[in-house]
């Protein structure tokens, strides 16, 4: 499977709320290449792409951990703040938890190999 890019896009409450209702109700085409997640402000792309949480996603896409044990060893961080930042990423749709045959265990899978952020919309 090829990897996407997703383009994250600073916009205002409005717009966010609009692009989200669009989204809901099946309004948004989306490029087959690209998906486009929007965010209110700045602060909260900040807190978004903390540097662990970049560490982490590039690891995932170069290494392909086969769980989120692995990708903390790979690291070299705590396991639980490594999943605790694994399941935000999932949450927001940049990462997939797949089940492996140890039911216990999750592989966290990229959904994205590049992220475009532009700086003016």
């Amino acid at each position: 499977m090829k990897l996407k890019t997703v383009r994250f896009v600073v916009e205002s409450p409005e717009d966010v709320n609009e692009r989200w209702s669009k989204a809901l109700h099946g309004k948004v085409s989306s490029s087959s290449k690209e998906e486009i997640i929007s965010v209110g402000s700045w602060e909260i792309l900040a807190k978004i792409f903390s540097g662990s949480r970049l560490q982490i996603l590039s690891v995932i896409v170069a290494a392909k951990p086969k769980s989120i044990l692995e990708l903390a060893k790979l690291i070299n961080k705590d396991f639980k703040n490594v999943h605790s930042d694994v399941k935000f990423l999932a949450g927001l749709g940049l990462l997939e938890l797949k089940s492996t045959k140890n039911s216990r265990r999750m592989m966290p899978v990229a959904k994205f190999s590049e992220i475009e952020l532009p700086l003016v919309a």
